[in-house]
């Protein structure tokens, strides 16, 4: 199984038209597409302008036949419109001499995964009714991999998706991308997600990997546990959630 990511931030008054756009128009065109499984919009609830589309398919290469055949830069066009315009500048000298300045094209951001799960990542269910995504980014240290990735799918996977309101649960490994592993959980509501972190579940969890993660996050923890203060580094933890506005599941 393969996974994509597609991050991008729309302008205030299109972000109607994008849903639009997507479950009317990508949608069907993925759906039509080799080895693509599931599609799906996300909507960042902290950050409303920004969202992701998330495609699962068969494999790697089905992916990059995806890209390869102009059907990926085409529906990117069908959004490209509705897209925030870049706030960054590219900066450089002109033949005689002169500085000029141009806008730097705000393209979606891709990132792409293999999956670390069995054949069916992504259930019927999901597809339908009220679907909410946590997404935590782990930055685990070199050489420790392995003993995450037994741990996260031995001990916690299996609690995890037994959790109340929890629809289904996978491992994502990104480790030739400075150690990344993504835990990806899909969530019936988000009162589902906050009594799961309140009732210190996720912590419990959180607790179980601790020691595989970077120096740098061990070293923040030992920081934070002495001071008052927050300490960040490049090795946080991070996690983000989303709301499901529209997805399908298009083959087993």
């Amino acid at each position: 199984m393969f996974l994509r990511l597609v991050e991008a931030s729309v302008r205030n008054d299109d972000t109607q038209k994008v849903e639009y756009v997507y479950g009317e128009i990508i949608i069907p065109v993925l759906e039509n597409t080799r080895g693509c499984i599931f599609a799906g919009l996300l909507k960042n609830l902290e950050q409303p302008k920004q969202y992701i589309s998330f495609t699962i398919w068969e494999s790697e290469n089905a992916a990059s036949d995806y890209v390869e055949s102009g059907t990926f830069e085409k529906n990117v066009d069908q959004v490209r419109p509705l897209l925030e315009d870049s706030t960054e500048w590219k900066i450089q000298l002109s033949r005689d001499n002169m500085i000029e300045y141009s806008p730097v094209s705000n393209n979606p951001v891709v990132k792409s995964y293999p999956v670390e799960e069995e054949e069916n990542p992504i259930t019927d269910e999901v597809s339908r009714g009220s679907s909410h995504l946590r997404i935590i980014s782990f930055k685990v240290k070199e050489g420790a991999r392995k003993e995450f990735s037994e741990i996260f799918n031995s001990d916690i996977l299996p609690e995890l998706k037994a959790v109340e309101g929890c629809k289904y649960a996978f491992l994502v490994d990104n480790s030739d991308n400075d150690g990344e592993m993504l835990s990806i959980s899909i969530w019936d509501s988000m009162d589902h997600v906050n009594q799961y972190e309140e009732e210190g579940i996720a912590e419990e969890f959180m607790n179980m990997v601790s020691h595989t993660l970077g120096d740098l996050y061990q070293w923040k923890m030992a920081l934070d546990n002495q001071t008052s203060s927050n300490t960040f580094t490049s090795q946080d933890i991070g996690i983000d959630k989303y709301t499901l506005i529209t997805g399908k599941k298009f083959r087993q």
